[in-house]
């Protein structure tokens, strides 16, 4: 068996085809919000019924993407980050920009971001912390160490960014995601991807110190974490060894290992008290067995793969890596949901999921 299960018994799942679509974000009152192409779509009924929200400009480079999934994959025709406020703006970047919501308007706003200095690489995630600040970190793989990162962060709704800090070429490669620790009142910071720039750090709250808890082990490539108050439990992102979960004490640094994966984790939501990653086929891997699953557990420390997706047989570089997509967030449903994204059966598809 490829991956190891710390579960006696494998839960059963009932899943429902839900519609086209790709999951985007969970919001505590399970409101589910997904995108079509650039159009983003809400349901307050786990996905019987969807309302047209607000849809981002389209590049002129991305437009055949409408026409066929086929395209759509090949040009990243898509949303692949998104939050909301309290008062329902919207917050989204995909891979040419990042958006805001005005109200009364149906179509998104390009948010002001300074590029005096480089152009800017968009997010893989975006965050809301307290006061409703929102951040994120540049992640784009093609700068390697030709150019600085940064970290952004908006205090008028998404309107404007401004960089909060610049870490230098060839430090990191990108950030993958900021958690805010309402217990510890500061910031996670997961940064990735090769030898010394990856790592765990620390952001203040008022976002003008940073420190380093840990770095420089492929077991610190994270790209979403679940909070257990006094550690952090993830599932690592890495081509090049062992996939694992992997519990990290906050106040030390010092990991325990919970179970071992197929693949890379890029994904990971919670609904209710179940806590969900999956796992996604890259085309660089270590010589470990490599699988596309769910991951469940409702404790943190017992987990189970309880599905498994298979590729389909489009190039992964070209038509993107074979992955099951969670929508990021936190709902109070039990109710979970992913999408595909090249992989049999499931490609395109929003799914709704239960225990059976």
């Amino acid at each position: 068996m490829c991956a190891m299960a710390i579960l006696d018994e494998t839960p059963a799942i009932e899943l429902q085809d839900v519609g086209a679509g790709r999951a985007l974000l969970v919001r505590p009152d399970g409101r589910l919000y997904i995108s079509r192409g650039y159009s983003i779509y809400s349901s307050d009924d786990d996905g019987r019924s969807w309302s047209f929200i607000a849809s981002a400009p389209i590049p002129t480079k991305r437009m055949p993407g409408q026409l066929l999934r086929l395209a759509a994959r090949l040009l990243r025709f898509e949303i692949r980050a998104l939050v909301t406020l309290e008062d329902d703006t919207l917050v989204a970047a995909n891979r040419d920009w990042v958006y805001y919501s005005v109200a009364g308007t149906r179509t998104l706003q390009r948010s002001r971001v300074d590029e005096s200095a480089q152009p800017l690489a968009p997010p893989f995630n975006l965050t809301v912390g307290p006061d409703g600040v929102i951040l994120f970190g540049e992640y784009n793989s093609q700068l390697r160490h030709g150019n600085p990162v940064r970290m952004f962060a908006s205090r008028d709704a998404g309107k404007t960014f401004e960089v909060i800090r610049c870490f230098e070429a060839g430090d990191i490669m990108h950030v993958h995601k900021l958690l805010y620790d309402p217990q510890l009142d500061h910031y996670w910071v997961f940064v990735g991807d090769l030898d010394d720039e990856v790592g765990i750090g620390i952001l203040s709250r008022d976002l003008r110190h940073f420190d380093w808890l840990v770095r420089g082990k492929q077991q610190y490539r994270v790209c979403e974490a679940f909070d257990f108050g006094d550690r952090l439990v993830y599932a690592t992102d890495t081509p090049f060894e062992q996939n694992a979960i992997v519990s990290l004490e906050k106040s030390s640094g010092r990991t325990e290992v919970l179970a071992e994966t197929g693949g890379s984790s890029i994904y990971g939501a919670r609904f209710g008290d179940l806590c969900v990653f999956s796992t996604t086929l890259e085309t660089t891997s270590a010589e470990y067995c490599k699988s596309i699953d769910l991951w469940l557990s409702r404790d943190g420390d017992n987990w189970a793969s309880v599905l498994e997706a298979e590729k389909d047989f489009w190039h992964p570089d070209l038509f993107q890596f074979g992955s099951l997509i969670l929508p990021r967030g936190i709902s109070d449903r039990e109710t979970f949901f992913f999408s595909g994204q090249a992989v049999k059966h499931y490609d395109g598809k929003v799914f709704a999921g239960k225990l059976g």
